[in-house]
């Protein structure tokens, strides 16, 4: 008889999840230095060992983060696009992303996305939510072409007044009024492109 103890089911069910959710909090609290493997597997109640099954580094922790971030920007996006004015919708949906998810937003647009190549999933997250973007900007398939100057413009654009936002230079009180007065002012000022 075998007298080796039966492990521990692992309580949370999805140690990976936990973690980024975990790291999401602490985002929000003391932004992406505040992020660790060893604080946010404590925040789970599991070892530094148990995350280090999951995440090589900090870096990789924080990128599978950001890489959650982008497909929920994208879902945000998808799901504007079906209002009257779609660049309207969506720039607007991105406005609001940013002002909801602050230390996320963040995260998503600081150093990682400049070394997005070194993980796959991010890159892959980056690349959906932009060329999206790029189809609602352009009416063209994404796959087969670089941003373009205009969807440069509208990115530039919505990314702008969020980081103005959520810095705190324009009161959060006013953002959306504000952004949907300049959203609706663009796009009047542009021929109107199509999401095929």
């Amino acid at each position: 008889m075998d007298d080796t103890p039966a492990p521990r089911p692992y309580r949370h069910g999805n140690l990976p999840n936990a973690m980024r959710a975990a790291a999401r909090a602490i985002l929000d609290e003391a932004g992406p230095e505040g992020v660790g493997l060893r604080e946010t597997a404590r925040r789970v109640g599991v070892s530094a060992t148990a995350a280090y099954r999951h995440f090589d580094s900090k870096e990789d922790l924080l990128a599978s983060v950001a890489a959650e971030g982008f497909r929920e920007l994208t879902a945000a996006m998808k799901a504007a696009v079906e209002s009257p004015e779609p660049l309207t919708g969506v720039g607007l949906a991105y406005v609001e992303f940013a002002l909801q998810k602050r230390g996320l937003f963040r995260l998503m647009f600081g150093p990682l996305m400049v070394e997005r190549a070194r993980y796959p999933k991010l890159s892959e997250a980056v690349g959906e939510a932009l060329g999206f973007l790029e189809q609602v900007v352009t009416g063209a398939d994404a796959k087969t072409q670089d941003e373009s100057p205009a969807t440069l413009a509208a990115w530039g654009l919505v990314h702008g007044l969020s980081t103005l936002f959520i810095d705190g230079l324009v009161p959060e009180s006013q953002a959306r009024t504000m952004a949907e007065q300049i959203l609706v002012r663009s796009a009047q000022t542009r021929p109107n492109a199509s999401v095929q």
